[in-house]
């Protein structure tokens, strides 16, 4: 199974609905907020993208380099990553905007809007438990 990502607002709600105190929920977003601040931040990947052909196997394909790590799939797998691309750019998006509009309308408090976010990430995916961005 891949590795799954969450945002810190997201596990912050998890915590609430499984009923963390909220000491410890406070407690716990100190320490995360205080390791992230400290770890290395790079603004930017390298992100390079070509096409070729494969002399042995007769076959085109495209080949995705982000910084040092490269990769070769086929054209039928980088359309599907291309879609996926542009699928969680939209939600990202739309995800802002959501948030954006929160505040606008009174809801400025990170955990709850944390939370407002994972349940609409859920009903946009169709799922509860892990959130993907579409």
């Amino acid at each position: 199974m891949p590795r799954q990502l969450l945002v810190l607002e997201e596990v912050l709600a998890m915590l609430e609905v499984v009923k963390v105190p909220a000491n410890y929920i406070a407690a716990f977003r100190q320490q995360a907020e205080a390791i992230v601040a400290k770890k290395p931040r790079k603004e930017f990947d390298n992100v390079s993208v070509s096409s070729g052909f494969g002399q042995k196997s007769q076959r085109g394909f495209v080949e995705l380099t982000i910084d040092d790590a490269l990769t070769q799939m086929d054209a039928g797998k980088a359309r599907e990553i291309g879609l996926m691309l542009l699928e969680a750019s939209e939600a990202a998006q739309s995800d802002e905007i959501f948030v954006k509009l929160l505040g606008k309308i009174g809801i400025s408090d990170d955990l709850r809007r944390g939370r407002i976010l994972l349940e609409l990430r859920e009903l946009r995916q169709g799922t509860k438990g892990v959130s993907f961005p579409s």
